[in-house]
């Protein structure tokens, strides 16, 4: 028998509401069956994702209580194709995206190939505005080479995959800047327009925003002890340590205030608290052409950036404890 191309690897963990739709737009693709595979990696769903799996003729194969990178280091075990195609279980693919993402390996030295997050049509104001966030600094047109790519779908060599060791297992989350870090040092990493793929869990609401983003600020923390800092991680790491240390200044401008019966201190340090998010949400803006985001923006750039520091404040405490 001969070996497909493609190998399809899904971590997923109760996805009963969305795997239905990914591997649907997988079985849909415009590619023939015979040159792919897929395999669902499970963490030990309660909900009825094994079913749904099963019933639609897929292989899927359990391990709980493991990091999404072990699930997939666990898939591309099993996998026999000369590619890894990563998908996100929430996501749902077009019928071209394995073609046009496969047409980037035409260049030798791309060894891995990733698209834009698109959202749902029904996206909340949250997910609208945040994406317009997260692709404002990305190419629209043309495929440009780029230091990481989103782990939610995107393909990557077999052989260079396996040369680096895979995902670093330890990392919760930052796991895909990780590995592309690495991937990096072998080839080019590639963003690809053309592999547009949905998201459907772009967090919704602003408290499902702030969990995910202090979630993602301790595997941001980790990633830079697993593959040492590098400038580019340079904002995402000094924004929140700006933060914490101008709430430090403005406790100290109160107290100081308030002593001397003033208001002065104070709203300067207001002003350079916010000063970041704003300059940020016009930037976004302004690339975005759309003027009536602002406020959006720098409300969820105030969350980040809060959320940010949180991480850093509980990551460091639990070193010490």
């Amino acid at each position: 028998m001969n070996s497909p191309l493609v190998s399809f690897i899904i971590p997923v963990l109760n996805g009963e509401k969305d795997i239905t739709r990914c591997l649907l737009s997988i079985r849909n693709q415009d590619f023939s069956p015979e040159q792919y595979e897929v395999f669902v990696v499970d963490n030990g769903s309660t909900d009825k994702t094994h079913q749904i799996v099963r019933d639609l003729g897929f292989y899927i194969e359990v391990i709980p209580g493991v990091s999404v990178a072990a699930l997939r280091n666990r898939g591309a075990m099993l996998a026999r194709g000369d590619y890894l195609a990563f998908v996100d279980a929430d996501v749902e693919l077009p019928p071209d995206w394995l073609q046009n993402g496969l047409a980037s390996f035409k260049n030798q030295t791309v060894v891995a190939s990733g698209g834009p997050r698109g959202i749902p049509e029904e996206a909340t104001w949250v997910q609208r505005t945040w994406g317009l966030h997260l692709e404002s600094h990305r190419p629209k047109e043309q495929a440009t080479p780029v230091p990481w790519l989103y782990s939610m779908a995107f393909i990557v060599r077999r052989n260079d995959f396996l040369a680096i060791r895979g995902f670093a297992e330890i990392l919760e989350t930052a796991e895909d800047v990780d590995l592309c870090y690495r991937l990096g040092q072998r080839g080019t990493i590639l963003y690809n327009p053309a592999m547009k793929a949905v998201h459907w869990g772009e967090d919704p609401d602003l408290r499902t925003f702030w969990n995910k983003e202090v979630w993602r600020g301790k595997g941001n923390l980790k990633g830079v002890f697993a593959h040492g800092f590098r400038w580019d991680e340079l904002p995402s790491l000094g924004y929140p340590i700006y933060i914490l240390c101008l709430l430090l200044i403005l406790s100290f401008s109160c107290v100081v205030d308030l002593w001397n019966q003033q208001f002065v201190l104070t709203p300067l340090s207001l002003g350079l608290l916010t000063l970041p998010a704003l300059l940020l949400a016009i930037a976004t803006m302004v690339r975005a052409r759309q003027s009536n985001v602002l406020l959006g923006l720098f409300l969820l750039y105030m969350i980040y950036g809060f959320a940010r520091g949180y991480s850093v404040v509980s990551a460091g405490l639990y070193r010490r404890a």
